[in-house]
């Protein structure tokens, strides 16, 4: 899979404001793979980093014999570090918007 387009900041807030606010994962943003989610954890709005748990990555390649970015995107999870937080969506793309780019 060739990498995707980078979306701007305007772009991933447009996105943001489309999705439902559902307890857990809402989405994924950043960089030609994905490096970043936002979750709603107890009603609180929060940007966390995507991490990959190398057990994992040793599994997958194990078991197929490759391994490449999109790979690594599909199989991280949203680390425990909250980088941003907010306790509305209108908040956190305040926050975001403030923070853009992300690292």
């Amino acid at each position: 899979m060739a990498p995707r387009a980078i979306e701007s900041k305007e772009q991933v807030v447009a996105r943001l404001r489309g999705v439902a606010a559902r307890e857990g994962e809402v989405m994924r943003f950043g960089g030609h793979h994905f490096t970043h989610a936002i979750v709603v954890r107890a009603g609180e709005w929060q940007v966390r980093r995507l991490v990959l748990d190398p057990a994992k990555g040793a599994a997958y390649l194990a078991k197929h014999g490759t391994f490449m970015p999109e790979h690594a995107e599909t199989l991280s999870e949203p680390g425990d570090s909250v980088l941003l937080a907010a306790g509305s969506r209108e908040g956190l793309i305040a926050a975001l918007l403030r923070a853009w780019p992300l690292r």
